[in-house]
């Protein structure tokens, strides 16, 4: 069994614990927003191919328009299915760029923020969350935090 600090000692560790508990959340909240901007990254990265990808298909298509208008057989015919490929490719891009952009853009919702005004309104005395809820909703019977 661990001894029992006295009063004064809790007292004095408590403003370098309120310290270390809002450096953790600094630090959850700036690993939280690093994710969400690689993947904004990521997206932003594979419209960029996408759009070169674009450009070598604009110019595909110009190709098969000249060729269809010269000699409207199988040289054209086969730029066109070089473009429709081109096509394919561009569009597989974009897609998976759009989604990634999609799923990483909202910030609206990081959980270290909403972790750091719990500790404000705890440290205010304002209650857990200033919703009324029991802090101890957030230990499971083991005491490990949830």
């Amino acid at each position: 069994m661990t001894p029992r600090k006295p009063l004064g000692d809790l007292i004095a560790e408590t403003p370098g614990l309120i310290v270390d508990l809002f450096k953790a959340e600094i630090a959850r909240l700036k690993a939280e927003i690093a994710g969400k901007a690689k993947g904004l990254g990521v997206g932003g990265a594979l419209l960029a191919v996408a759009g070169v990808f674009g450009l070598f298909l604009l110019g595909w298509l110009l190709v098969a328009a000249f060729e269809g208008l010269n000699e409207a057989f199988a040289p054209w015919l086969s730029a066109l299915l070089v473009s429709a490929f081109l096509l394919i490719i561009t569009a597989a891009l974009v897609l998976i760029g759009l989604g990634s952009i999609n799923r990483s853009k909202d910030f609206s919702n990081l959980e270290a923020v909403d972790s750091i005004k719990d500790d404000v309104n705890m440290v205010r005395g304002l209650g857990h969350a200033a919703d009324g809820t029991d802090p101890l909703d957030d230990i499971d019977m083991n005491g490990a935090q949830r």
